[in-house]
């Protein structure tokens, strides 16, 4: 309920100030006598904010159930930590999955620390913009720690401004293989 209500809140600051702006040209342009116009675009603004929100939430929870990670009251915040686990590890695991990585079309390596972890710049939308990310490899447990963080620019997903730290963290780990580890 509270990545909803994080959803219709973000929806509806959107959309809040092109209404604003057009209900008082409107009030402006016939001297105030247009209050009943008020009252309809309330409602339409409230009608579509909801809308905005609800979709932006099932997206939010359909990646969650597709990639296997749980959506938690903290989806929309800028900064995901995940401790992430290999379903099968094996030999090599890590190597395989820096390979996945580089390979990625959504995925560009900045920088790789020996061999235990990797900087990258993930794109989760279809713009340019990117989320700053880092896998950090524990080979002896077949763990890996991924913590994603939003970078200023970044709108988000469904035109909602927040949440693109987890939608990148659902598409790195669908991506990779990777399963949300037992707590």
């Amino acid at each position: 309920m509270r990545v909803w209500a994080g959803c219709w809140r973000e929806a509806a600051c959107v959309l809040a100030v092109p209404m604003v702006i057009q209900v008082g040209l409107q009030l402006w342009d016939q001297g105030g006598g247009a209050w009943g116009a008020v009252g309809e675009r309330l409602s339409a603004w409230a009608a579509v904010s909801v809308v905005w929100a609800v979709v932006a939430w099932l997206s939010l929870r359909h990646r969650a159930r597709t990639s296997g990670i749980t959506l938690t009251p903290d989806a929309l915040t800028g900064h995901q930590t995940r401790q992430l686990r290999v379903p099968r590890p094996s030999v090599g695991w890590s190597d395989r999955m820096r390979t996945e990585l580089r390979a990625a079309d959504r995925a560009s390596v900045a920088a790789e620390k020996g061999s235990e972890e990797i900087w990258f710049h993930w794109r989760p939308g279809l713009r340019r913009h990117t989320v700053w990310g880092s896998i950090t490899f524990d080979e002896p447990s077949g763990t890996v720690r991924l913590d994603l963080r939003e970078g200023a620019v970044y709108t988000g997903v469904s035109g909602v401004r927040r949440g693109a730290s987890f939608v990148a963290l659902c598409q790195v780990a669908g991506g990779l293989g990777l399963v949300e580890a037992e707590s």
